[in-house]
């Protein structure tokens, strides 16, 4: 998962690299980037979901707590399962979906508008980031089940 991320933080790179020599040709040279836009929302599709998997994995996203001591240590054992199985099934639905979407984008040969770029291939980060994030909510269910703690680590 941590190779995701690293790759991640490379494309997000690029991209900010692009935005800025897109910006100074644009206003210091009067000579705009044809296509620039669509190389970023590439990329980010590409950023985020390579992104989340990891941030997952090492517990980086907001928790909002508000009811955890009212719950107690069970209620936030058995809340934890269902988040992460409800997620983890409605990733395998929208996995199912952005799928059938890359192979149609692929069959149909599907091309952004300025430069041509294959859409495939943001359908496809997305199917490979959700599959990732799919597995490590898994992943996070066995060791939960495991250890009979919500905090498996």
């Amino acid at each position: 998962m941590k190779l995701l991320a690293v790759g991640s933080g490379a494309v997000l790179f690029g991209i900010m690299c692009l935005v800025s020599y897109s910006v100074f040709r644009r206003y210091v040279m009067n000579d705009p980037i044809l296509g620039d836009t669509e190389l970023v929302q590439i990329g980010m599709a590409l950023v985020v979901m390579m992104a989340m998997p990891h941030a997952t994995n090492v517990g980086a996203h907001i928790r909002v707590d508000v009811l955890d001591s009212k719950i107690g240590v069970w209620g936030r054992y058995f809340g934890d399962l269902l988040a992460r199985g409800l997620g983890a099934y409605i990733l395998v639905l929208l996995i199912q979906k952005t799928w059938d979407k890359a192979l149609d984008a692929h069959e149909y040969g599907d091309v952004t508008n300025m430069i041509e770029l294959p859409v495939w291939i943001a359908y496809g980060a997305i199917t490979l980031g959700m599959g990732a994030y799919a597995a490590v909510l898994v992943v996070q269910i066995f060791f939960q089940l495991k250890s009979g703690t919500a905090d498996y680590e």
